[in-house]
């Protein structure tokens, strides 16, 4: 018996007549004539046949193959359409298709890709500069030649767009998608579109990466790719110190300039490096692209914070494999204007949980809050006492010592040098209202009516023994108790974007250094991921600046610049350790806090618990003058006589202007309807000064 080859209906037939001109299948039964007439009897219809179908219309090509042209004829409506694309059109045909690479030439940016289709018996070929676009080339001329046969023409695509004229896009990429997908429907022969229920969706357009940019401005650029600590690839071994987003590090030179990025793998990290020198090439003008704002931080200063913070954190952890796991990284950098020569690396923490209600101390021994941000900023404090203690010990206290990053006021008290610049670098966006959004969503200026969005510029507190904030207005304990927390009440913490908008108008050193120094604002924040300008500007100063007056001099609303580095942070799902590092330049080494107890994990306090920096300011205000009064307040109070048994909360009420400041954002969040300020029990803050007449080369260490 001859063999047969039956494709499916609307396919691929061929057919080889036996001798006797009866076509054979292998894959039908026929039935045999007694039990079709015995079938037609049960039935009832011996005398009432079904007509027999007819066939449908074919062509014949070469090799004795035939195709269904009514099936074809429905494939190239839809390519010719759009509707589908002509691979997806020649695969529903039901044949076996083979595409094969025959050709790639051109440069790395820009390659051109020859590929050919076999169907039955014929080949097709196809050209592209994707390995997508040449397959779909390929289908095409298969389709044409065999609507050609057939005496039909495949309708050709338009012509390519023309990039330099003015005129609008006729067509946008809509008009290419299925009738289903655009969401049309015919009626009466004509199609009417149908509503979007998720309002008019705006078409992205398509942008070059920056690396196919870099390679044609500047032809045979190369890209140099080691691991994160500059160690080549072919290394035996892989550095285990280097932190998930800093594997890979990528280099290219432009000219006399070096430029480098970081990344989890290294298309990331290559992918940095090309946006970095963009960006750069960007801002002097280079490449004629439009300016960045002027006051927006350069994308290099962004870039090289972020860096030298992870530096110094991979430094301060190398050999410590336990307590280098992290999955929030903070830093504090000082740079002289925005040199980056000059920067210079104060304060590094991470940690993502808070003390446990128990733990709290009466004797400010523990570190309440012992995420990433809070603990920098302690950090800084601590830098701060240090510099401040510089001037203590000198003979003239109110003569500026240069190595200082602090100068004397005329009249007393002392503040940052003018050309001082304090950059805070934090891995992600701060928990609560800067993180309260969709990363893969664009911003809408329009007003979100849906219920839920009624919780964005909310306050937000973080929960004991867990991750991620809710709203104050959620929370069943806003007036906290000591012995309620000691009952089980879980104990609240005020989330890290109120935080440091609260940073934003009382500044980084604190109730306790505003008697020696004027306020320390952030100048910029600069992320290492999710970072969404609107909403982050809206957690730092949107949420305040219409309702906020009155604020006692020197005290204002600063508006730091918010920047993200290019080297993106990767997203590490696991769960977050139970301790806090943090280092400040004045110490050799780091340390490790238990976040659930808020001390070392030797039981001992930390340097940056509330009693050490107590007894820092017990020190410090006995020998240098104390910040002068502005004209226009009130006169400050004076410090009482018998200043070893001052509590620690009296000591924070000397600086009224700072309490008035505080009371002005508190009531501005209130009248703005976003909650009310929830405060720790007034029990953790009545203590002394425990640690009176220590050695200042201990106590400042």
């Amino acid at each position: 018996m001859d063999k047969i080859l039956v494709a499916a209906s609307n396919g691929l037939r061929r057919e080889e007549p036996n001798s006797s001109g009866v076509s054979l299948s292998t894959d039908v039964a026929m039935p045999s004539p007694s039990k079709a007439a015995a079938k037609r009897k049960t039935d009832g219809s011996e005398d009432c046949q079904p007509p027999a179908k007819k066939p449908a219309p074919t062509i014949r090509v070469d090799g004795g193959f035939k195709w269904n042209l009514q099936a074809l004829a429905k494939a190239a409506d839809a390519v010719g359409s759009g509707g589908k694309s002509p691979v997806s059109a020649l695969n529903e045909l039901g044949l076996k298709v083979h595409y094969s690479i025959t050709k790639q030439e051109g440069p790395a940016h820009c390659p051109n890709f020859n590929v050919t289709v076999t169907v039955a018996n014929m080949t097709f070929r196809g050209a592209g500069h994707s390995k997508r676009e040449a397959r779909a080339s390929a289908a095409r001329a298969c389709l044409a030649a065999l609507l050609a046969r057939a005496g039909r023409v495949l309708p050709q695509p338009g012509p390519p767009p023309d990039f330099t004229s003015d005129d609008p896009a006729k067509y946008t990429i809509a008009d290419f998608q299925c009738l289903e997908a655009r969401g049309v429907r015919p009626t009466d022969n004509k199609i009417i579109p149908m509503p979007n229920l998720f309002g008019p969706s705006a078409v992205l357009p398509t942008a070059k990466s920056p690396i196919n940019i870099l390679h044609e401005q500047y032809p045979g650029l190369t890209f140099k790719c080691t691991f994160g600590d500059g160690s080549p690839l072919d290394s035996t071994q892989a550095p285990a110190q280097l932190s998930h987003s800093m594997r890979f590090k990528v280099v290219c030179q432009i000219k006399d300039q070096l430029f480098e990025g970081y990344g989890s793998s290294k298309k990331l990290a290559k992918l940095a490096t090309a946006r970095a020198a963009l960006g750069e090439l960007c801002e002097r003008g280079v490449l004629g692209a439009e300016l960045a704002p002027a006051d927006a931080l350069p994308q290099l200063l962004a870039d090289h914070v972020a860096k030298i913070v992870n530096e110094k954190f991979n430094e301060l952890m190398r050999g410590d494999l336990v307590h280098s796991k992290r999955k929030v990284l903070a830093g504090i950098v000082i740079t002289v204007e925005n040199n980056i020569e000059s920067a210079k690396v104060i304060a590094v923490a991470t940690g993502t949980k808070c003390v446990s209600g128990e733990h709290i101390s009466v004797r400010g021994q523990a570190v309440n809050d012992g995420h990433a941000e809070v603990v920098a900023r302690r950090c800084l404090q601590r830098f701060l006492y240090s510099q401040l203690l510089l001037y203590a010990n000198a003979e003239d206290p109110t003569k500026m010592i240069p190595e200082s990053e602090l100068e004397p006021i005329p009249g007393g008290g002392y503040q940052m040098k003018e050309d001082r610049r304090v950059h805070l670098y934090v891995s992600t966006a701060p928990c609560g209202d800067g993180r309260i959004f969709s990363p893969h969503e664009n911003y809408n200026p329009e007003p979100d009516r849906h219920p839920n969005r009624l919780a964005r510029g909310q306050l937000r507190t973080k929960i004991e023994s867990g991750e991620g904030t809710i709203p104050v207005k959620n929370s069943s304990n806003v007036v906290q108790t000591w012995d309620g927390l000691l009952q089980g009440e879980r104990l609240l913490t005020m989330s890290c974007s109120d935080k440091m908008a609260r940073w934003c108008v009382l500044g980084l050193q604190g109730a306790l250094l505003g008697r020696l120094l004027r306020p320390v604002y952030p100048h910029s924040l600069v992320l290492g991921s999710l970072l969404h300008q609107h909403h982050m500007y809206r957690a730092l100063c949107g949420r305040v600046e219409a309702l906020i007056s009155s604020l006692p001099p020197p005290y204002q609303l600063r508006r730091p610049r918010l920047a993200r580095a290019l080297s993106m942070e990767a997203r590490t799902p696991a769960r977050a350790p139970s301790f806090s590092v943090c280092w400040a330049v004045t110490a050799p080494m780091a340390e490790v806090i238990n976040s659930t107890t808020g001390k070392l994990e030797s039981g001992h306090p930390s340097l940056v618990c509330k009693q050490t920096m107590f007894a820092r300011w017990h020190h410090l205000v006995r020998r240098l003058p104390l910040l002068a009064q502005d004209e226009a307040s009130p006169p400050l109070p004076g410090l009482p006589d018998d200043l070893d048994h001052v509590l620690y909360s009296e000591a924070k009420l000397l600086c009224s202007p700072y309490q008035e400041a505080k009371e002005c954002l508190i009531n501005a969040f209130d009248r703005a309807q976003l909650g009310r300020w929830i405060k720790k029990p007034e029990e953790q803050d009545q203590f002394q000064c425990e640690i009176l007449n220590a050695d200042p080369t201990i106590l400042f260490a």
